[in-house]
């Protein structure tokens, strides 16, 4: 009689190859179909989609304030003062044209142009204007500033469309208006489970 331990490792192996071939033998392939349709469906509701952001331009502003302005006296001028400068620029203008030149009358001319040089001197360097008072005025001044501006933009509309007796929600980037016919892709697909 044949070895019961035999008997138990023959039947196992052989239930471990019957297996192995019927599961290599029936795999199942996993496929779909896909079905694409046009069907037509009217308009419900649309609802714009909106987006809003801020916008920053830049713009030229006039601001004005009231500012306290100096009065500054009248100034006719020290006549003792330019008088003075015009001597001594009267007298180094001729020194300077005596020296520069040997012809008759230079030194004169130097003398006229070292007064008046003299005197505009004197002008120029008199500057302590004596402030009398003040006065309001209005100073402007222009300056840039941003601007800014809440910007909202329609970036779409959002439809409820009415479809094999269901109502669904599509988005499109056009208006549509209510009772509107549409074509719709109706995408079906079909699997085993």
């Amino acid at each position: 009689m044949a070895n019961p331990q035999f008997k138990r490792g023959a039947t196992l192996g052989l239930a471990i190859a019957a297996s192995a071939t019927i599961i290599a033998g029936v795999v199942p392939s996993a496929s779909a179909e896909t079905r694409i349709e046009t069907v037509i469906g009217t308009i419900s509701g649309a609802d714009p989609i909106r987006t809003s952001y801020i916008r920053k331009t830049p713009t030229d502003e006039r601001v004005c304030q009231t500012q306290d302005v100096p009065v500054y006296a009248e100034g006719g001028g020290n006549n003792d003062s330019d008088l003075g400068a015009m001597i001594i620029g009267g007298v180094i203008g001729s020194a300077i044209g005596n020296k520069t030149s040997d012809n008759d009358g230079a030194g004169a001319a130097g003398a006229v142009v070292g007064a008046l040089l003299g005197r505009e001197h004197a002008k120029k360097n008199s500057g302590g204007q004596k402030i009398i008072g003040y006065r309001q005025q209005e100073v402007c001044n222009v300056r840039t500033v941003m601007m800014e501006q809440t910007v909202e933009e329609i970036t779409g509309y959002r439809l409820r469309v009415e479809v094999d007796g269901k109502i669904i929600s599509l988005e499109s980037q056009n208006p549509r208006a209510v009772g509107e016919r549409i074509e719709i892709n109706r995408r079906t697909t079909y699997s085993l489970r």
